[in-house]
């Protein structure tokens, strides 16, 4: 059983992902859905979660990288919280993508046409997430230095000669910190912005050495072969608990901060620290449902009754 990865190309969360596969030196499979919404073959198991990436491990799901890398974690390879950091890369990457993410996208995108953008992807962004593309430029200047503290942070944090932030071996943090710079450096508009953040002395060598991990082993499947591999499984042994005021067993539906996306729908089964967990019985046209479990981190998520 290979994790099976959804995902669209340009996603800088996807990448973070792709490049996790490569430390840990893992096979997976690459179920490429749409930069907007719909995504049927992700929402049928997920339930309404259309962000990107999830990712599919036999019946249970894992939504948002806060999710998805504990549960790689547990696959053979490299650990993506080695000492002497340990659990301060969950503390970085926990910044990397919340606060900093956004300085990445007024880094990468501020410089962007709407021509190059696309009329559906600025129209899904706005109903989606409130996007002002206006905005976004006037910020652009103000975003793009924020973004550059990051890097000079990075670059600080290895000037004693470290090949990652904590040490010898890449964690956590490391990823989230390369996929931000990796999505403005995608970007052709945005070339100054990253030329300027791997300048700075030992950025460049940093990310060289995460991107020489590469992607491991890419196998290309289809939205049937992921209902084939949730239909083959049962969700894994859950650990955990439901804290108050909510109540195990209750339906909820759980939505993320700052969206406008439907919930996804179920029946919940963990909401503690460690992150919040709902089962969900997916019709698929065959005598009987599909049993998945959904798993979110706690933070950045918004639990209520359904």
């Amino acid at each position: 059983m290979i994790p099976i990865l959804y995902h669209y190309e340009a996603s800088p969360f996807a990448e973070l992902v792709r490049a996790a596969f490569g430390v840990k030196g893992l096979a997976w499979g690459s179920l490429p859905v749409p930069r907007i919404l719909p995504k049927p073959d992700q929402t049928r198991l997920t339930g309404a979660y259309g962000r990107t990436p999830a990712v599919q491990i036999g019946a249970d799901l894992y939504c948002d990288t806060a999710a998805i890398l504990p549960a790689l974690e547990a696959l053979p390879g490299p650990s993506f919280y080695p000492a002497p950091l340990g659990a301060l890369h969950r503390l970085v990457a926990s910044w990397a993508n919340g606060p900093q993410f956004f300085a990445h996208v007024g880094a990468a995108m501020g410089g962007m046409t709407p021509e190059m953008m696309g009329a559906d992807f600025i129209k899904d962004r706005q109903a989606r997430f409130g996007m002002d593309l206006a905005a976004l430029g006037r910020a652009a200047p103000h975003l793009s230095g924020q973004a550059l503290v990051a890097s000079q942070w990075l670059s600080d944090t290895l000037a004693d000669g470290r090949a990652f932030i904590g040490g010898d071996a890449p964690g956590a943090g490391d990823l989230a910190l390369y996929s931000n710079i990796s999505f403005v450096k995608a970007v052709p508009t945005a070339a100054t912005n990253a030329a300027a953040m791997l300048a700075l002395p030992g950025v460049a060598n940093w990310f060289a050495r995460l991107a020489g991990f590469g992607h491991g082993t890419r196998r290309e499947m289809t939205a049937d072969d992921a209902l084939a591999a949730a239909r083959a499984a049962s969700p894994a042994p859950l650990t955990g608990s439901v804290d108050a005021p909510y109540a195990a067993g209750m339906m909820v539906g759980v939505t993320q901060d700052g969206t406008r996306d439907a919930p996804s729908i179920g029946r919940l089964l963990r909401c503690d620290t460690t992150g919040i967990t709902i089962a969900r019985e997916v019709e698929d046209g065959q005598s009987n449902p599909i049993s998945v479990h959904v798993h979110f981190p706690r933070l950045g998520q918004v639990v209520a009754p359904a």
